[in-house]
Parts: C-alpha cells; sequence; structure tokens
C-alpha cells in the first residue's frame, strides 16, 4: 500500500500518489490508520503515554507522544479498549501555535498544499465549537476533506478559552487529523 505523507516541514512537503484516497494511505510521523501501534511503541511505553483525558474507562482511549518526533510538537494515536492488536484508529499531529492568526497563516499554506493533491475530493471548510469546551467558547477553524465520510482528514486551528487553557488539559494548536468513522461516531456520542 502506498503511503501518503503528511509533514507540517517549510516549506509544507507533502508527498502523493495515485489513487491516495484511501485513509488508510496517509502517515503522521510513520503512523497510518490500521497499522499495529507496537511497531511504534512498546506495549509499557503504550500504557506509560495514555492521556488522562478520562476518568474512567470507555470504548476507546488516547495515546500521546512527543519524543523523537521530525514534525510535529505532539501526536496522539487513538486505541481500542482490550484490542490486543492495538490497531490504530485515528492519529492527530499537532503543533502548539498560541497566535491565531499565525496558525491560520500556517494552516492556510497546509491547505493550499492539499487542495492541489485532493482535486476531486469534497473539502468544507468553516468553524465550530470545540465538543469538549461545556462554555461553548473554544473553537475550531476547520478545513476537511472527506474520504468516504465520515472518514476523513483535517486541518485544523483550535483556539482554546483561558479556562480551558487555565485548566492545564488544553493548549491551541494547529492540528493534522486523519479520522475514521468509528472514532468520528464515538466523538460524537460523546466519547462514551
Amino acid at each position: 500500500m502506498n503511503k501518503f505523507l503528511l509533514a507540517l516541514l517549510f516549506p509544507f512537503i507533502f508527498y502523493s500518489f495515485s489513487n491516495a484516497e484511501d485513509i488508510r494511505d496517509f502517515e503522521i510521523e510513520g503512523i497510518s490508520i490500521g497499522n499495529n501501534f507496537t511497531k511504534t511503541l512498546s506495549k509499557s511505553q503504550i500504557k506509560n503515554n495514555v492521556l488522562p483525558y478520562f476518568e474512567n474507562t470507555r470504548k476507546y482511549y488516547i495515546v500521546g507522544m512527543n519524543n523523537n518526533l521530525e514534525n510535529y510538537d505532539q501526536v496522539e494515536v487513538y486505541l481500542k479498549t482490550n484490542d490486543n492488536n492495538y490497531s490504530v484508529r485515528a492519529v492527530i499531529g499537532g503543533i502548539f501555535i498560541s497566535d491565531l492568526d499565525q496558525c491560520m497563516k500556517k494552516k492556510s499554506e497546509i491547505v493550499s498544499d492539499i487542495d492541489q493533491i485532493f482535486t476531486t475530493v469534497k473539502k468544507r471548510s468553516g468553524k465550530k465549537k470545540h465538543e469538549a469546551d461545556p462554555s461553548g467558547n473554544s473553537m475550531h477553524y476547520i478545513d476537511q476533506y472527506d474520504l468516504n465520510f465520515p472518514n476523513h482528514i483535517r486541518v485544523e486551528c483550535t483556539q482554546f478559552s483561558k479556562e480551558m487553557i487555565n485548566s492545564g488539559m488544553a493548549q491551541n494548536s494547529l492540528n493534522v487529523v486523519v479520522m475514521t468513522e468509528e472514532i468520528n461516531d464515538w466523538v460524537y456520542s460523546g466519547y462514551k
């Protein structure tokens, strides 16, 4: 299977192959949908890097990486609870950028490059409230490419409210997201 590297390098280099419209054809830091995550981190490293987003066990959990990354400040990988194959269900690469104008400028450059690759893929652009902020004051500014929606790739600037940032659980960022229908449905079910 051909791989498409989503890399945030100056000047935002993207590699594509013909028929690169399957969500499994994309990588962030060498990680793609369906890969066995134990080829990237050991089982003990996975266990030690589970992000504390949830107080109780959920259908899925999220593992964070911030060491030895080439293009991102952090990568988050979504795994299914009790999946002994550690199959990657979604992957997000993020760069921490506080200033919204700076984030939007970088996002625009990335989207311009992706537009040249996905000439036949439906793209949606807009903004929406962040699901994790009950106040409704945190926003996503999104360009999303639907690959058999709800499978999608999106580039987003996320700006959190001061309350979310002060809680220590949120940070403004530019994200490249490779999301499967499975995880999309879980997010919209309230992460249950």
